[in-house]
Protein backbone atom coordinates (compact mmCIF):
# COMPACT_ATOMS: atom_id res chain seq x y z
CA UNK A 1 0.00 0.00 0.00
CA UNK A 2 1.26 3.25 -1.04
CA UNK A 3 2.00 6.38 1.40
CA UNK A 4 -0.64 9.33 1.06
CA UNK A 5 3.06 10.84 -0.07
CA UNK A 6 3.80 9.01 -3.06
CA UNK A 7 0.42 9.11 -4.19
CA UNK A 8 1.13 12.18 -4.31
CA UNK A 9 3.57 11.99 -7.50
CA UNK A 10 1.87 8.54 -8.88
CA UNK A 11 0.32 8.15 -12.31
CA UNK A 12 -1.07 5.92 -14.56
CA UNK A 13 0.89 3.30 -16.35
CA UNK A 14 -0.29 4.63 -19.40
CA UNK A 15 0.48 8.19 -18.58
CA UNK A 16 4.02 9.18 -20.79
CA UNK A 17 6.11 12.03 -20.12
CA UNK A 18 5.28 13.49 -23.57
CA UNK A 19 1.43 13.53 -22.28
CA UNK A 20 2.27 15.67 -19.30
CA UNK A 21 4.81 17.81 -20.08
CA UNK A 22 3.63 21.34 -20.43
CA UNK A 23 3.46 22.55 -23.88
CA UNK A 24 4.94 25.48 -23.30
CA UNK A 25 8.57 27.14 -21.45
CA UNK A 26 6.41 28.66 -18.46
CA UNK A 27 7.73 24.98 -16.46
CA UNK A 28 9.48 21.80 -16.40
CA UNK A 29 8.96 17.89 -16.23
CA UNK A 30 11.69 15.87 -14.53
CA UNK A 31 11.35 11.98 -14.04
CA UNK A 32 10.90 10.18 -10.73
CA UNK A 33 10.39 6.55 -9.75
CA UNK A 34 7.63 5.72 -7.03
CA UNK A 35 6.64 2.18 -5.77
CA UNK A 36 3.59 1.03 -5.89
CA UNK A 37 0.93 -1.19 -3.91
CA UNK A 38 2.57 -4.71 -5.72
CA UNK A 39 5.89 -3.93 -5.14
CA UNK A 40 6.31 -2.76 -9.08
CA UNK A 41 8.18 0.52 -10.26
CA UNK A 42 6.44 3.15 -12.32
CA UNK A 43 8.33 5.71 -13.53
CA UNK A 44 6.40 8.88 -13.27
CA UNK A 45 6.72 12.42 -14.20
CA UNK A 46 7.35 15.13 -11.67
CA UNK A 47 5.56 18.51 -12.16
CA UNK A 48 7.61 21.90 -11.07
CA UNK A 49 5.54 24.99 -10.58
CA UNK A 50 5.23 26.95 -13.63
CA UNK A 51 5.56 30.90 -13.84
CA UNK A 52 2.27 32.71 -15.12
CA UNK A 53 4.62 35.08 -17.18
CA UNK A 54 1.03 36.96 -18.89
CA UNK A 55 0.44 38.42 -15.65
CA UNK A 56 3.71 40.42 -15.49
CA UNK A 57 4.29 40.57 -19.11
CA UNK A 58 5.94 44.24 -19.73
CA UNK A 59 3.34 46.59 -22.05
CA UNK A 60 5.70 48.06 -24.42
CA UNK A 61 3.31 50.81 -25.30
CA UNK A 62 0.54 52.23 -23.30
CA UNK A 63 -1.69 55.13 -25.08
CA UNK A 64 -3.84 57.64 -22.85
CA UNK A 65 -6.42 58.84 -24.93
CA UNK A 66 -9.42 59.94 -22.80
CA UNK A 67 -11.38 62.29 -25.56
CA UNK A 68 -12.74 61.36 -29.18
CA UNK A 69 -10.28 62.12 -32.33
CA UNK A 70 -10.26 66.14 -32.25
CA UNK A 71 -10.94 68.35 -35.58
CA UNK A 72 -7.87 69.49 -36.59
CA UNK A 73 -8.77 70.30 -39.71
CA UNK A 74 -9.20 74.32 -40.64
CA UNK A 75 -12.39 75.54 -39.27
CA UNK A 76 -13.17 76.99 -42.06
CA UNK A 77 -16.37 79.47 -43.05
CA UNK A 78 -19.46 78.44 -40.73
CA UNK A 79 -22.97 80.06 -41.02
CA UNK A 80 -23.46 83.14 -38.09
CA UNK A 81 -25.39 81.08 -35.23
CA UNK A 82 -28.98 81.37 -35.28
CA UNK A 83 -29.89 82.90 -31.97
CA UNK A 84 -27.68 86.16 -33.16
CA UNK A 85 -29.34 85.98 -36.21
CA UNK A 86 -27.91 87.03 -39.79
CA UNK A 87 -25.75 89.81 -40.92
CA UNK A 88 -27.52 91.69 -43.53
CA UNK A 89 -25.18 91.34 -47.01
CA UNK A 90 -24.10 95.16 -47.56
CA UNK A 91 -22.67 95.92 -44.34
CA UNK A 92 -21.93 99.31 -45.25
CA UNK A 93 -25.61 100.07 -44.12
CA UNK A 94 -24.65 99.42 -40.04
CA UNK A 95 -25.88 101.42 -37.99
CA UNK A 96 -26.69 102.04 -34.06
CA UNK A 97 -30.29 101.23 -34.92
CA UNK A 98 -29.56 97.57 -36.75
CA UNK A 99 -30.82 95.47 -33.22
CA UNK A 100 -31.90 92.31 -33.05
CA UNK A 101 -34.82 91.93 -30.59
CA UNK A 102 -33.69 90.45 -27.10
CA UNK A 103 -36.25 87.54 -27.18
CA UNK A 104 -35.03 86.65 -30.72
CA UNK A 105 -31.22 86.41 -30.05
CA UNK A 106 -31.38 84.55 -26.75
CA UNK A 107 -34.93 83.22 -26.48
CA UNK A 108 -33.57 80.67 -23.68
CA UNK A 109 -31.67 83.19 -21.90
CA UNK A 110 -32.61 83.67 -18.13
CA UNK A 111 -31.00 86.77 -17.95
CA UNK A 112 -32.33 90.19 -20.18
CA UNK A 113 -30.95 93.29 -20.69
CA UNK A 114 -32.92 95.33 -18.23
CA UNK A 115 -32.75 95.17 -14.59
CA UNK A 116 -36.32 95.74 -14.19
CA UNK A 117 -37.30 92.75 -16.08
CA UNK A 118 -35.90 90.38 -13.68
CA UNK A 119 -35.07 90.01 -9.86
CA UNK A 120 -31.19 89.21 -9.40
CA UNK A 121 -29.99 87.31 -6.89
CA UNK A 122 -27.53 89.52 -5.04
CA UNK A 123 -24.13 87.40 -4.58
CA UNK A 124 -24.50 87.02 -0.71
CA UNK A 125 -27.78 85.18 -1.06
CA UNK A 126 -27.35 82.82 -3.53
CA UNK A 127 -26.23 80.29 -0.89
CA UNK A 128 -28.93 80.46 1.62
CA UNK A 129 -28.45 77.80 4.55
CA UNK A 130 -31.73 77.26 7.40
CA UNK A 131 -29.54 76.55 10.56
CA UNK A 132 -32.93 75.00 11.84
CA UNK A 133 -32.53 71.83 9.55
CA UNK A 134 -28.76 71.69 9.58
CA UNK A 135 -27.51 67.97 10.51
CA UNK A 136 -23.99 66.87 11.96
CA UNK A 137 -21.28 65.57 10.37
CA UNK A 138 -21.55 61.67 9.40
CA UNK A 139 -18.57 59.69 11.53
CA UNK A 140 -17.57 57.78 7.77
CA UNK A 141 -14.41 59.30 7.15
CA UNK A 142 -11.87 61.49 8.67
CA UNK A 143 -12.80 65.34 9.22
CA UNK A 144 -10.22 67.49 6.48
CA UNK A 145 -7.56 70.01 7.88
CA UNK A 146 -9.20 72.27 5.82
CA UNK A 147 -11.84 73.15 8.43
CA UNK A 148 -13.28 75.50 10.62
CA UNK A 149 -15.83 75.82 13.73
CA UNK A 150 -17.97 78.79 13.78
CA UNK A 151 -19.44 79.67 17.22
CA UNK A 152 -22.50 82.04 17.84
CA UNK A 153 -23.47 82.93 14.44
CA UNK A 154 -26.15 80.96 11.94
CA UNK A 155 -25.72 79.34 9.28
CA UNK A 156 -27.84 81.73 6.93
CA UNK A 157 -24.86 84.31 7.64
CA UNK A 158 -22.20 82.20 7.22
CA UNK A 159 -23.08 81.02 3.79
CA UNK A 160 -24.23 84.40 2.76
CA UNK A 161 -20.50 85.48 3.84
CA UNK A 162 -19.08 82.44 1.49
CA UNK A 163 -21.42 83.08 -1.39
CA UNK A 164 -20.23 86.54 -1.85
CA UNK A 165 -16.27 85.54 -0.89
CA UNK A 166 -17.20 82.98 -4.27
CA UNK A 167 -18.05 85.80 -6.44
CA UNK A 168 -15.29 88.28 -5.47
CA UNK A 169 -12.78 85.90 -6.02
CA UNK A 170 -14.06 84.43 -9.67
CA UNK A 171 -14.82 81.20 -8.00
CA UNK A 172 -17.63 79.24 -10.09
CA UNK A 173 -20.14 77.87 -7.78
CA UNK A 174 -22.90 75.29 -7.75
CA UNK A 175 -25.11 75.15 -4.75
CA UNK A 176 -27.11 71.78 -4.55
CA UNK A 177 -30.59 71.56 -4.50
CA UNK A 178 -31.10 68.36 -2.42
CA UNK A 179 -28.60 68.81 0.19
CA UNK A 180 -28.68 72.82 0.88
CA UNK A 181 -25.70 72.66 2.78
CA UNK A 182 -23.28 71.87 -0.09
CA UNK A 183 -21.27 73.56 -2.27
CA UNK A 184 -19.59 72.36 -5.65
CA UNK A 185 -16.75 75.04 -6.45
CA UNK A 186 -14.25 75.39 -9.97
CA UNK A 187 -11.53 78.23 -9.05
CA UNK A 188 -9.97 79.93 -12.22
CA UNK A 189 -7.36 77.15 -12.45
CA UNK A 190 -9.87 74.74 -12.59
CA UNK A 191 -9.23 73.37 -8.90
CA UNK A 192 -12.73 71.42 -8.06
CA UNK A 193 -13.63 71.86 -4.18
CA UNK A 194 -16.42 71.13 -2.13
CA UNK A 195 -17.80 73.41 0.63
CA UNK A 196 -20.20 71.72 3.27
CA UNK A 197 -21.74 72.59 6.16
CA UNK A 198 -22.57 70.90 9.13
CA UNK A 199 -24.11 71.24 12.95
CA UNK A 200 -20.82 70.80 15.50
CA UNK A 201 -21.81 68.12 17.82
CA UNK A 202 -19.20 69.49 20.29
CA UNK A 203 -21.00 72.07 22.67
CA UNK A 204 -24.30 73.39 23.31
CA UNK A 205 -24.27 76.83 21.60
CA UNK A 206 -24.91 75.31 18.14
CA UNK A 207 -21.37 76.28 15.88
CA UNK A 208 -21.24 75.68 12.59
CA UNK A 209 -18.61 73.26 10.82
CA UNK A 210 -17.09 74.93 7.52
CA UNK A 211 -15.29 71.93 5.78
CA UNK A 212 -13.32 72.77 2.37
CA UNK A 213 -12.94 69.18 0.69
CA UNK A 214 -10.05 69.33 -2.45
CA UNK A 215 -11.19 67.04 -5.13
CA UNK A 216 -8.68 67.96 -7.57
CA UNK A 217 -6.45 70.54 -9.21
CA UNK A 218 -3.15 72.49 -8.53
CA UNK A 219 -3.02 72.47 -4.49
CA UNK A 220 -1.29 75.75 -4.02
CA UNK A 221 -3.95 77.54 -5.90
CA UNK A 222 -6.79 75.62 -3.41
CA UNK A 223 -4.88 76.69 -0.52
CA UNK A 224 -5.29 80.33 -1.27
CA UNK A 225 -8.67 79.93 -1.93
CA UNK A 226 -9.79 77.79 1.44
CA UNK A 227 -7.80 80.24 3.58
CA UNK A 228 -10.15 83.22 1.91
CA UNK A 229 -13.55 81.54 2.02
CA UNK A 230 -13.04 80.01 5.84
CA UNK A 231 -11.55 83.95 6.67
CA UNK A 232 -15.05 84.87 4.90
CA UNK A 233 -16.63 82.13 7.16
CA UNK A 234 -15.81 84.22 10.32
CA UNK A 235 -16.61 87.41 8.57
CA UNK A 236 -13.08 88.48 8.47
CA UNK A 237 -12.27 91.07 5.99
CA UNK A 238 -10.50 89.53 2.66
CA UNK A 239 -8.45 91.57 0.85
CA UNK A 240 -8.55 90.73 -3.09
CA UNK A 241 -5.37 91.00 -4.57
CA UNK A 242 -4.10 89.93 -7.49
CA UNK A 243 -1.79 86.94 -6.21
CA UNK A 244 1.14 87.14 -9.13
CA UNK A 245 4.79 85.57 -8.50
CA UNK A 246 7.38 87.90 -7.33
CA UNK A 247 9.49 87.09 -10.78
CA UNK A 248 6.37 88.22 -13.09
CA UNK A 249 6.24 91.70 -12.24
CA UNK A 250 8.23 92.64 -15.33
CA UNK A 251 8.22 91.16 -18.41
CA UNK A 252 11.13 88.65 -18.85
CA UNK A 253 13.01 90.46 -21.09
CA UNK A 254 12.90 93.70 -19.15
CA UNK A 255 14.53 91.99 -15.68
CA UNK A 256 18.10 93.06 -14.87
CA UNK A 257 19.92 90.00 -15.07
CA UNK A 258 18.99 89.71 -18.77
CA UNK A 259 21.27 92.48 -19.63
CA UNK A 260 24.05 90.13 -19.13
CA UNK A 261 22.77 87.03 -20.71
CA UNK A 262 23.81 86.61 -24.45
CA UNK A 263 20.47 87.12 -26.91
CA UNK A 264 19.26 84.05 -27.90
CA UNK A 265 19.96 82.32 -31.74
CA UNK A 266 17.14 81.76 -33.99
CA UNK A 267 17.26 78.26 -33.09
CA UNK A 268 16.83 78.41 -29.33
CA UNK A 269 13.51 81.18 -29.72
CA UNK A 270 12.13 78.93 -31.92
CA UNK A 271 12.82 75.60 -29.72
CA UNK A 272 10.03 75.52 -27.30
CA UNK A 273 7.42 76.56 -29.68
CA UNK A 274 8.25 73.70 -31.85
CA UNK A 275 8.60 71.35 -28.85
CA UNK A 276 4.63 73.04 -27.82
CA UNK A 277 3.82 71.98 -31.14
CA UNK A 278 4.81 68.33 -30.65
CA UNK A 279 2.89 67.65 -27.94
CA UNK A 280 -0.05 69.25 -29.37
CA UNK A 281 0.40 66.99 -32.18
CA UNK A 282 0.68 63.57 -29.69
CA UNK A 283 -2.70 61.37 -29.79
CA UNK A 284 -2.01 61.06 -25.75
CA UNK A 285 -4.18 63.48 -24.20
CA UNK A 286 -1.90 63.98 -21.32
CA UNK A 287 0.71 65.62 -23.82
CA UNK A 288 -2.34 67.63 -25.27
CA UNK A 289 -3.12 68.85 -21.82
CA UNK A 290 1.07 69.95 -21.47
CA UNK A 291 1.04 71.37 -24.94
CA UNK A 292 -1.72 73.40 -24.01
CA UNK A 293 -1.05 74.49 -20.75
CA UNK A 294 2.75 75.20 -21.98
CA UNK A 295 1.32 77.00 -25.28
CA UNK A 296 -0.72 79.93 -22.68
CA UNK A 297 2.76 80.27 -21.44
CA UNK A 298 4.61 80.85 -24.33
CA UNK A 299 2.16 83.64 -25.01
CA UNK A 300 2.72 85.54 -21.97
CA UNK A 301 5.68 87.92 -22.27
CA UNK A 302 5.71 87.99 -18.48
CA UNK A 303 6.75 84.05 -18.55
CA UNK A 304 9.13 83.85 -21.83
CA UNK A 305 11.29 86.43 -23.55
CA UNK A 306 9.09 88.35 -26.46
CA UNK A 307 10.70 86.71 -29.87
CA UNK A 308 9.66 83.73 -28.58
CA UNK A 309 5.96 84.96 -27.33
CA UNK A 310 5.29 86.55 -30.14
CA UNK A 311 6.46 83.53 -32.42
CA UNK A 312 3.25 81.67 -30.54
CA UNK A 313 1.19 84.33 -30.74
CA UNK A 314 1.44 84.48 -34.81
CA UNK A 315 1.62 80.88 -35.49
CA UNK A 316 -2.38 80.34 -33.39
CA UNK A 317 -3.97 83.50 -35.47
CA UNK A 318 -2.09 83.29 -38.56
CA UNK A 319 -2.98 79.34 -40.50
CA UNK A 320 -0.51 80.45 -43.03
CA UNK A 321 2.27 80.90 -41.28
CA UNK A 322 6.03 78.84 -42.22
CA UNK A 323 6.40 77.55 -39.22
CA UNK A 324 2.80 75.95 -39.32
CA UNK A 325 3.88 74.14 -41.70
CA UNK A 326 5.06 70.48 -39.70
CA UNK A 327 1.93 70.99 -37.26
CA UNK A 328 -0.89 73.74 -38.21
CA UNK A 329 -1.21 75.20 -34.43
CA UNK A 330 -3.91 77.31 -35.82
CA UNK A 331 -5.92 75.19 -36.80
CA UNK A 332 -5.47 73.20 -33.68
CA UNK A 333 -6.09 75.57 -31.00
CA UNK A 334 -8.85 77.38 -33.13
CA UNK A 335 -10.41 74.10 -33.97
CA UNK A 336 -11.30 73.56 -29.89
CA UNK A 337 -12.46 77.33 -29.52
CA UNK A 338 -14.92 76.46 -32.48
CA UNK A 339 -16.05 72.50 -31.78
CA UNK A 340 -14.35 72.10 -28.35
CA UNK A 341 -17.68 72.02 -26.41
CA UNK A 342 -19.83 70.30 -29.57
CA UNK A 343 -18.66 66.91 -29.41
CA UNK A 344 -21.18 63.96 -30.30
CA UNK A 345 -20.72 62.52 -27.04
CA UNK A 346 -20.40 65.37 -24.64
CA UNK A 347 -23.99 64.00 -22.80
CA UNK A 348 -22.08 60.63 -22.80
CA UNK A 349 -19.33 61.87 -20.80
CA UNK A 350 -21.16 64.55 -18.46
CA UNK A 351 -19.93 64.74 -14.95
CA UNK A 352 -17.18 62.51 -15.81
CA UNK A 353 -13.19 63.71 -15.64
CA UNK A 354 -13.65 63.14 -19.64
CA UNK A 355 -15.63 66.30 -20.06
CA UNK A 356 -13.56 67.65 -17.37
CA UNK A 357 -10.53 67.18 -19.16
CA UNK A 358 -12.10 68.51 -22.74
CA UNK A 359 -13.48 71.55 -20.98
CA UNK A 360 -10.14 72.80 -19.36
CA UNK A 361 -8.35 71.84 -22.66
CA UNK A 362 -10.70 74.16 -24.29
CA UNK A 363 -10.04 76.89 -21.96
CA UNK A 364 -6.39 77.01 -22.44
CA UNK A 365 -7.20 77.31 -26.04
CA UNK A 366 -9.65 80.19 -25.58
CA UNK A 367 -6.59 82.02 -23.16
CA UNK A 368 -4.11 81.52 -25.77
CA UNK A 369 -6.33 82.97 -28.30
CA UNK A 370 -6.75 86.15 -25.39
CA UNK A 371 -3.09 86.47 -24.69
CA UNK A 372 -1.82 86.05 -28.61
CA UNK A 373 -4.65 88.76 -29.51
CA UNK A 374 -3.57 91.12 -26.47
CA UNK A 375 0.30 90.22 -27.33
CA UNK A 376 0.07 91.46 -30.45
CA UNK A 377 -2.03 94.23 -30.35
CA UNK A 378 0.09 95.68 -27.54
CA UNK A 379 3.23 95.30 -30.15
CA UNK A 380 1.02 97.16 -32.80
CA UNK A 381 1.12 94.13 -35.23
CA UNK A 382 -2.59 92.43 -34.91
CA UNK A 383 -4.37 94.04 -37.63
CA UNK A 384 -1.36 93.16 -39.73
CA UNK A 385 -1.16 89.61 -38.44
CA UNK A 386 -5.08 88.67 -39.09
CA UNK A 387 -5.76 90.66 -42.45
CA UNK A 388 -5.30 88.09 -44.45
CA UNK A 389 -7.64 86.04 -42.95
CA UNK A 390 -9.94 88.91 -41.61
CA UNK A 391 -13.03 87.47 -43.27
CA UNK A 392 -12.70 84.35 -41.23
CA UNK A 393 -12.30 85.97 -37.65
CA UNK A 394 -15.80 88.12 -38.62
CA UNK A 395 -17.90 85.07 -39.67
CA UNK A 396 -16.56 82.42 -37.90
CA UNK A 397 -14.35 83.55 -34.66
CA UNK A 398 -16.66 86.08 -33.64
CA UNK A 399 -19.90 84.88 -33.30
CA UNK A 400 -18.43 81.75 -31.06
CA UNK A 401 -17.10 84.31 -28.82
CA UNK A 402 -20.11 86.19 -28.35
CA UNK A 403 -22.33 82.89 -28.06
CA UNK A 404 -19.36 82.05 -25.34
CA UNK A 405 -19.72 85.67 -23.70
CA UNK A 406 -23.40 84.70 -23.76
CA UNK A 407 -23.67 81.30 -21.80
CA UNK A 408 -20.93 83.26 -18.86
CA UNK A 409 -23.70 81.73 -16.40
CA UNK A 410 -22.97 78.23 -18.14
CA UNK A 411 -19.30 78.89 -18.28
CA UNK A 412 -17.88 81.71 -16.76
CA UNK A 413 -14.38 80.80 -17.22
CA UNK A 414 -14.39 80.67 -21.01
CA UNK A 415 -16.72 83.90 -21.02
CA UNK A 416 -13.95 86.09 -19.53
CA UNK A 417 -11.26 85.06 -22.06
CA UNK A 418 -14.04 85.38 -24.84
CA UNK A 419 -14.39 88.88 -23.59
CA UNK A 420 -10.97 89.49 -23.98
CA UNK A 421 -10.68 88.40 -27.05
CA UNK A 422 -13.62 90.48 -28.34
CA UNK A 423 -11.95 93.40 -26.86
CA UNK A 424 -8.65 93.20 -28.60
CA UNK A 425 -10.21 92.67 -32.12
CA UNK A 426 -12.72 95.67 -31.62
CA UNK A 427 -10.17 98.06 -30.61
CA UNK A 428 -8.12 96.32 -33.99
CA UNK A 429 -10.63 97.00 -36.68
CA UNK A 430 -13.86 98.52 -37.22
CA UNK A 431 -15.68 96.12 -39.02
CA UNK A 432 -14.71 92.90 -36.59
CA UNK A 433 -16.51 95.81 -33.84
CA UNK A 434 -19.77 96.19 -36.27
CA UNK A 435 -19.82 92.24 -36.73
CA UNK A 436 -20.08 91.97 -32.77
CA UNK A 437 -23.22 94.25 -32.23
CA UNK A 438 -24.94 92.32 -35.43
CA UNK A 439 -24.35 89.14 -34.02
CA UNK A 440 -25.42 90.26 -30.74
CA UNK A 441 -22.34 91.15 -28.83
CA UNK A 442 -24.36 94.08 -26.72
CA UNK A 443 -27.15 92.27 -25.68
CA UNK A 444 -24.39 88.99 -24.41
CA UNK A 445 -22.20 91.93 -22.63
CA UNK A 446 -25.18 92.82 -20.65
CA UNK A 447 -25.75 89.42 -20.12
CA UNK A 448 -22.61 88.45 -18.69
CA UNK A 449 -21.78 91.48 -16.58
CA UNK A 450 -25.56 90.60 -14.52
CA UNK A 451 -23.69 87.10 -14.13
CA UNK A 452 -20.32 88.98 -12.83
CA UNK A 453 -22.74 90.71 -10.37
CA UNK A 454 -24.03 88.19 -9.13
CA UNK A 455 -22.07 85.00 -9.26
CA UNK A 456 -18.69 85.72 -10.89
CA UNK A 457 -16.72 88.90 -10.07
CA UNK A 458 -13.95 88.21 -12.92
CA UNK A 459 -16.17 88.97 -16.10
CA UNK A 460 -17.04 93.02 -15.23
CA UNK A 461 -13.26 93.71 -14.56
CA UNK A 462 -12.68 92.56 -18.34
CA UNK A 463 -15.89 93.83 -19.47
CA UNK A 464 -14.59 97.75 -18.70
CA UNK A 465 -12.42 97.20 -21.99
CA UNK A 466 -15.06 96.10 -24.18
CA UNK A 467 -16.52 97.52 -26.99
Amino acid sequence: MSTPQENIYEYNQKTTPEAVAPSGGGGHASSTVVSSAGGSVHRGVEQQPAMRSIAISHIPHRVLHFEPALKRESPGRIQPLSEFGRAPSNESTINNSLEFPKEQLYPNSHNTSSSDDVNLTPADRRWAVDHAVLQTRPDDYPLERTSRVIHGTKAEIISSRIAKCLQSRSIEAKFSKTENNVAECRNTDFCKFYIRLYLEKEGGDGGVLVEVQRLCGDCVSFMHDYRAVLDASEGKEVVKTVEKSIYWLLPLSEMSFMKDVPPLSKEEEVQPVNMTAELLASNQSDSNMLGMENLVSLTDSLQTVKPTAILSAKRILYPDHHDNKPFNMHNYVMSLVIFGNESEEKSFFEGTAMEEHDMRLRNLAICSVANSLALLAKEGCLSQTIDPCKDWYKDVLIPRLVQDLSTAGEHPHDACYACRCLSSLATTCERLADKMKIVGGLYALKSAEEVGQTEFGGIPLDEDSTF
